[in-house]
C-alpha cells in the first residue's frame, strides 16, 4: 500500500476505450488519482501480476487483474521509461481479444512490428528524458497526421476538462459498476 512508482514528473497515463483515455498527467496527478481510486473511490486488489521485460520501448509490459466487487478485470498494459528509469507513459487496454492492440493468440506480449499503440508514435518518449510537449512543433507535426495523436495532444493542454467530459459520456459518474462493466467484461 506505501509502495509508489518511478514516475517521471511529466507522466502520461492513456487508458484505451472503453476506458477514459487520458487519466493521467503529471507526477503529483498521477499519485493522487491512484491512491483516490485505489484506496477509496474503487478499492481493489490485484490477485494476479504477470509482468516481463523486453530490449525495446516500451520495456516493462504486464497482464494484471483487479479484483473488484463486480469481479475480476484483467488489463494489459505496458510502460515506457525515461533514461533514469522514470515512468514516463503508461498505456492500458482491457485484455480481451477484440481490445488488444494486436493479436493476443500470435503475439501475447506485442512484440510484432505492427502493434497498434499510442506510445511509440509519441515525440519525445522513450529516449533522454522522456519529455513530452504537447504544444512542441514535433508533437504538432506528428498529430497533424495522427488523429489519436491529435486527440492525446489535445487532452493534454486541457486535461481536467477533457477527463471530466469523458467521465460525464461514459458513465456520468465514476460508479464501479457503471465505469468498469464493459471493460472488464461483466456485461
Amino acid at each position: 500500500p506505501d509502495s509508489i512508482p518511478r514516475y517521471a514528473e511529466g507522466v502520461i497515463r492513456w487508458e484505451w476505450p472503453p476506458w477514459l483515455k487520458l487519466t493521467g498527467l503529471g507526477k503529483t496527478v498521477m499519485i493522487g488519482s491512484d491512491l483516490l481510486i485505489a484506496r477509496f473511490a474503487t478499492p481493489s486488489t490485484v490477485p494476479t501480476r504477470d509482468c516481463r521485460f523486453f530490449d525495446t520501448q516500451p520495456f516493462a509490459r504486464c497482464r494484471v487483474s483487479f479484483a473488484y466487487d463486480g469481479g475480476l478485470c484483467p488489463i494489459y498494459e505496458e510502460f515506457v521509461f525515461n533514461d533514469a528509469g522514470d515512468i514516463t507513459f503508461i498505456e492500458a487496454w482491457s485484455d480481451q481479444p477484440d481490445r488488444l492492440p494486436g493479436n493476443v493468440d500470435s503475439d501475447p506480449w506485442m512484440e510484432a512490428s505492427d502493434v497498434r499503440r499510442l506510445s511509440t508514435r509519441v515525440p519525445g518518449l522513450g529516449y533522454g528524458d522522456g519529455h513530452v510537449d504537447p504544444g512542441g512543433s514535433a508533437f504538432i507535426a506528428a498529430a497533424s497526421m495522427d488523429p489519436e495523436l491529435e486527440d492525446l495532444r489535445r487532452r493534454m493542454l486541457d486535461f481536467w476538462i477533457t477527463w471530466a467530459d469523458e467521465v460525464a459520456n461514459t458513465a456520468g459518474n465514476l460508479d464501479e459498476d457503471a465505469l468498469y462493466a464493459d471493460g472488464c467484461g461483466w456485461d
